[in-house]
């Protein structure tokens, strides 16, 4: 049996990616090894490169019985400018490895790709890289001294006390703080998870297949070359493209140049069909027959910022949305679930303005992602959101949130009808003048050209001063008194209010007719004398401070009220 695991090869530009993963490899596979012109001409990698090698011998316990372990190796780019294509080759693998120069250390894409591992997959394997450039009488010491830094750099992530590795990718350099090739492999051995039960899950599910590259081959048809998500397929069976929701049936099917007949969760393969422009694929999924759908907005939960963004994630911005094989720009909006009621169920959504780091009443969880453009994506993906249009080249982090999409929306305007999402509003008045103990005229909630059909039954509290405060025979204190909105009095924006209760007499005494009247232009100097006092704590006896608390839709157009 042929356990194959994918693991991402990842870490800052020139760092010795593409050299390790040639040292190691025995078969080169699409792209592998910088094969496209411009990335030899600009001596970077540009691409996802793909190849791979078998181990036969000293497989461990964890991972047997299997006749051998291929372990395909995912070689992304490290410049700055490719995170896109970064952050789609880190779904696919099972594990990473991170590529560090020894004589470097931590760099910016490094930390770049750290981060996203922690959000993609759990294991980790730190290679330092480059140790043949160290003086041999000076390479224990730096490769110690290397490897006491990053320890102390993962320290606060999840991969804290992931081994660590130093070799030389050009030689066969060994030193006693570091073992070489060998040694790599058999840690990487060591650390691979068990994929089997996983996946043995997964293959019951619809067919899903990322694909990385699409080309034509003369004689035979299109080869899509990418990896198995979850399900299986075999030769003869029917596929879709779904963004164009072209199907196409199977012609062959090959894994790093072997013919099979169906292949599951975890491999890597090339599948070829007949009448396929390549055109028409750069990159994408195929999937199993109206499985998945393109969407233009979606909803996200577990939302969190990543710790080392330094702007602001707020409602209304713009980011670059990684989903699935797809980056558009899309705008947020940050939500909080009402307390209650289950991710499963419509419930209903708070909007918040900006979401924060852990911690606080208002902490955003859930988020409202609408695209410039239509995608495909899977429900449950991880979504990662960056900002960058910034400049590639400062050392600041451009990954500033991500989450998991739990909900799909054909369009912007199906997500805005099907979500109940609300904005907490209050406005603060004053009593001016009370009529009897059960009728006031309040004045500073609106202006004068408010429309009243929006606000007339709405509910008040008027705030009663502390010297008039009560206790109920169950001890509670009572400090105000709920009040109905009648309607609109006079033109200058103030309001009749019905109370639900008798307002003490002495309180009926003070703001009747001209003592009223009086008494409120005194408080209303008090209260310009000093702005920063809060009108709904304010200890003035004969200040009676009116709130009104009411839910606005943020996504309702006919933008109505309710309490």
């Amino acid at each position: 049996m042929l356990i194959n695991v994918n693991v991402g090869v990842l870490g800052h530009v020139d760092s010795g990616k593409t050299t390790l993963s040639k040292a190691l490899s025995t078969v080169a596979s699409t792209a592998a090894f910088d094969k496209n012109p411009q990335s030899q001409k600009r001596g970077i990698t540009l691409d996802l490169g793909f190849s791979s090698f078998k181990v036969e011998k000293n497989i461990p316990p964890h991972l047997a019985p299997s006749d051998s372990i291929q372990i395909t190796l995912v070689d992304c780019p490290g410049h700055a400018s490719l995170i896109r294509t970064i952050i789609c080759g880190t779904h696919i693998i099972d594990l990473m490895l991170l590529v560090v120069d020894v004589n470097k250390g931590f760099q910016t894409q490094t930390s770049e790709c750290l981060v996203i591992g922690e959000l993609t997959c759990d294991t980790l394997v730190v290679v330092l890289t480059k140790v043949d450039l160290i003086p041999p009488e000076q390479r224990d010491e730096k490769i110690a001294k290397m490897k006491s830094r990053v320890s102390r750099t993962l320290q606060p992530t999840k991969f804290a006390g992931a081994p660590i590795v130093a070799v030389s990718a050009l030689q066969n350099v060994e030193a006693s703080t570091g073992g070489g090739m060998e040694e790599l492999i058999s840690t990487l051995l060591n650390s691979t998870p068990d994929p089997r039960e996983r996946r043995s899950e997964l293959a019951d599910l619809p067919f899903l297949f990322a694909v990385d590259h699409c080309f034509s081959k003369s004689g035979q048809g299109t080869v899509l070359t990418g990896t198995v998500l979850r399900g299986h397929i075999c030769v003869g069976e029917t596929v879709e493209i779904p963004r164009v929701k072209l199907k196409k049936k199977i012609k062959s099917i090959q894994m790093f140049r072997n013919s099979v007949e169906e292949i599951g969760p975890g491999d890597r393969a090339g599948i070829c069909v007949t009448q396929l422009d390549p055109g028409v694929m750069e990159r994408g999924y195929l999937a199993s027959p109206d499985s998945l759908s393109t969407c233009h907005a979606c909803l996200l939960t577990g939302v969190a910022r990543i710790v080392y963004y330094k702007g602001a994630v707020r409602s209304n911005q713009r980011f670059h949305v990684s989903i699935g094989q797809d980056t558009v720009l899309a705008r947020i909006t940050c939500l909080r679930r009402v307390e209650g009621k289950k991710e499963t169920e419509e419930g209903e959504f708070e909007y918040i303005e900006e979401l924060c780091s852990e911690g606080g009443a208002d902490k955003a969880r859930e988020m409202v992602l609408e695209f410039d453009a239509p995608v495909v994506a899977p429900m449950g993906g991880v979504v990662i959101g960056s900002r960058l249009d910034t400049d590639p080249l400062s050392s600041s982090c451009r990954l500033a949130f991500h989450g998991t999409v739990a909900r799909f929306f054909e369009s912007s305007q199906e997500c805005r009808a099907s979500l109940s999402v609300y904005r907490c509003k209050q406005r603060r008045g004053e009593v001016e003048r009370v009529i009897d103990p059960r009728s006031c005229i309040v004045r500073g909630l609106f202006k004068g050209e408010t429309n009243w059909e929006l606000f007339t039954g709405l509910t008040v509290t008027v705030i009663l001063p502390p010297s008039f405060a009560s206790v109920t025979t169950e001890g509670d204190n009572v400090n105000s008194i709920r009040a109905v909105i009648e309607g609109s009095f006079g033109r200058a924006g103030k309001c009749r209010i019905r109370l639900f209760a008798d307002l003490p007499d002495a309180l009926v005494k003070r703001f009747s007719g001209k003592a009223g009247k009086k008494l409120a232009k005194e408080t209303a100097s008090a209260d310009t004398a000093n702005s920063n006092t809060d009108i709904v704590t304010n200890t003035l006896d004969g200040h009676l401070a009116v709130t009104l608390d009411f839910k606005k839709h943020v996504f309702d157009t006919t933008k109505r009220f309710f309490q």
